[in-house]
C-alpha cells in the first residue's frame, strides 16, 4: 500500500514538472554520451603514448552503430522491440557498470585492452536509451526539445570543465549514477509517452533524404573529431568547446524559438554553410586556424544536432511516424557517417603537409557536401517527403494550417509529388478543369490522379476528402 502511494506521489509530480525533468534527463543523456564519445577522463596511465582517444571513438561509434543496427534488425524480423522496464534496467546496468569496471580493471592490468569492453558496454547502453528518449521528447513538443538542446549546451559548459577539475572517483561516481538516475526518469514517464506509441502509423519508412542529410554532416563531423584528437591539446579542446557551447545556445534561441524559420533554412541556409566554412579553414596553417576552424564547425554542428531532433519531434508527434524506427535510423546515420568521416581522415588526412588537412582532401571533401547540398535544398522534396512546415514555437497546434494538414494526410498515406499537389486543391474545393488549368495537365490526367488518390486514402468523392483533411487539422490542435 505505502509503495502504491509513492509511485502515485512520484507520477503526480512528474506531471506537474513534466517539461523541467524532461530537460534535466536529456541533460544527464548528452552528457553521458558526449564523455563517453569523447572519451573523457581514461583512467590507465599506458594509454598515454598511444592514439586511443581516436582509437575510443572508433569504438563507441561502431558500438552505437552495431547495437542500432540489431534493434532494427530484431525489430524488423521478429516484432520484438528493446523497451520495457526489463530491457532498459538491463541496458541501465550496462552503461552504469562500465565506469566502475574501467576504474578497477583499469588501475589493477594498466592494459590497452581493459578499455575496449568497458566503451562496449557504455556505448551499447546509450544507444538502448535514444528510441525512448525520443519518445519523451515527441510527447513533450518541438518547443520543449529545443529548449532541451539550449539547456544542454549551457549545462555541458559547465560540467566539461569540472569533469576535468573534480577528483577521478567523483567523475566515475556520476558517470555510473547517470544511467540509473535516467531509467528512474523513463519509468515515471511511461504512462504521458505511451500516447505516442498509440499514434504510430506502422509501415512508415525513415525518409531517404533526412538519413542522407544526416550522414553527409555526420562525415564532416568524424573528420572534425578525428583533427581534434590527434592535434589539440585537451585544455585547448576544452576552451573551443566551451565557447561553441556559447554560440550555439544563442543561435538555436535566435534560429529556431525567435525567428522562427523552416527546418529547410536551418538545415541548408544556417547549419551546413556554417560547417562547410569550419572545414575550409582547415587548409591554412598554424594553431589558430585549427582553434577557429574547430570552433566553428562545432558551432554549426550543434545547431545542426538540436534541428534534426526537431525534425524528429515534429514527424513522431504530428506525421504519426514510428519513433522507434526513426530514432534507430537517425541514429544509425549518425554513426555511420562518423564512422566513414574517421576512415577517411585515416585514409588521406594524415598526409604530411603544412596546412592542418591537405587542401586536396579538404576540395574533395566539401564538393560532396556541395552536391549533396544541392540536391537535398529541392524545396518541393523537402515538402513533400519531409512534411516540413515553419518551426512556430510560440504555439505549435496553433500554428498547423490547412496546407499543412494536406501535406500530413499526402505523407500518411505514401502520395507521390503530384498527388499530393492534387489533394491540395481538390480540397480547396477545385474542380478538374480548374485543377487541370493549375497544373498544367490534361483534365483526363487529373481524373486519372484522383481516382488513385481516392483509392489509396479508401474513399469515394472530395467531400470525404475535404472531411479527412479537416478532421486532421482538428486532430492536431486538440
Amino acid at each position: 500500500m505505502e509503495a502504491t502511494r509513492t509511485g502515485r506521489k512520484a507520477r503526480a509530480f512528474f506531471a506537474a514538472h513534466r517539461d523541467a525533468l524532461t530537460i534535466v534527463a536529456f541533460c544527464l543523456s548528452a552528457c553521458e554520451v558526449f564523455f563517453v564519445y569523447r572519451n573523457f577522463r581514461i583512467p590507465v596511465h599506458d594509454l598515454e603514448h598511444i592514439a586511443v582517444p581516436l582509437f575510443g571513438s572508433f569504438i563507441a561509434v561502431f558500438v552505437a552503430l552495431l547495437a542500432c543496427v540489431a534493434m532494427l534488425a530484431i525489430d524488423v524480423l521478429f516484432g520484438k522491440r528493446v523497451e520495457g522496464g526489463r530491457c532498459l534496467a538491463i541496458a541501465a546496468l550496462c552503461a552504469s557498470s562500465a565506469p566502475l569496471i574501467h576504474l578497477v580493471a583499469g588501475s589493477i592490468f594498466h592494459q590497452t585492452w581493459v578499455f575496449v569492453p568497458c566503451m562496449i558496454l557504455a556505448s551499447g547502453g546509450c544507444a538502448c536509451f535514444l528510441p525512448e528518449m525520443a519518445r519523451r521528447l515527441a510527447a513533450s513538443g518541438v518547443a520543449c526539445t529545443v529548449r532541451c538542446n539550449i539547456a544542454c549546451c549551457i549545462v555541458l559548459l559547465v560540467v566539461a570543465p569540472l569533469a576535468r577539475l573534480v577528483p577521478l572517483e567523483v567523475f566515475i561516481a556520476a558517470m555510473s549514477a547517470t544511467p540509473l538516475l535516467l531509467l528512474a526518469y523513463f519509468r515515471l514517464s511511461e504512462q504521458s509517452a505511451a500516447s505516442v506509441c498509440a499514434k504510430s502509423v506502422p509501415g512508415q519508412k525513415v525518409p531517404r533524404i533526412l538519413l542522407l542529410t544526416i550522414l553527409v554532416a555526420s562525415m564532416m563531423e568524424g573528420v572534425v573529431s578525428a583533427v581534434d584528437n590527434v592535434r589539440m591539446t585537451p585544455d585547448t579542446k576544452l576552451v573551443v568547446f566551451s565557447l561553441a557551447f556559447i554560440a550555439a545556445a544563442v543561435l538555436m534561441f535566435t534560429v529556431l524559438l525567435h525567428l522562427r524559420g523552416s527546418f529547410n533554412s536551418a538545415l541548408f541556409r544556417v547549419c551546413f554553410p556554417i560547417m562547410t566554412g569550419g572545414i575550409a579553414l582547415f587548409v591554412l596553417e598554424g594553431e589558430l586556424a585549427l582553434e577557429l576552424g574547430s570552433l566553428v564547425f562545432l558551432i554549426g554542428r550543434q545547431l545542426f544536432a538540436a534541428t534534426i531532433l526537431a525534425l524528429v519531434v515534429y514527424r513522431v508527434r504530428y506525421l504519426d511516424s514510428d519513433y522507434y524506427l526513426l530514432s534507430l535510423g537517425v541514429v544509425i546515420g549518425a554513426m555511420l557517417g562518423s564512422f566513414i568521416g574517421l576512415i577517411l581522415f585515416f585514409w588521406q588526412g594524415q598526409a604530411q603537409v603544412s596546412s592542418i588537412l591537405p587542401p586536396a582532401f579538404v576540395v574533395f571533401l566539401l564538393f560532396c557536401v556541395f552536391v549533396t547540398t544541392m540536391y537535398l535544398m529541392n524545396a518541393s522534396n523537402l515538402k513533400t517527403r519531409w512534411g516540413m512546415t515553419a518551426i512556430d514555437d510560440s504555439d505549435e497546434k496553433a500554428g498547423m494550417t490547412f496546407e499543412h494538414s494536406c501535406l500530413i494526410v499526402a505523407e500518411q498515406w505514401h502520395l507521390t509529388k503530384r498527388e499530393s499537389e492534387i489533394v491540395m486543391l481538390l480540397a480547396r474545393g477545385k474542380d478538374k478543369q480548374a485543377i487541370a488549368e493549375k497544373l498544367f495537365i490534361s483534365e483526363g490526367t487529373v481524373k486519372v490522379h484522383a481516382r488513385n488518390i481516392y483509392q489509396k486514402l479508401g474513399i469515394h468523392s472530395k467531400q470525404e476528402l475535404i472531411r479527412l483533411v479537416e478532421s486532421t487539422e482538428e486532430s492536431i490542435r486538440e
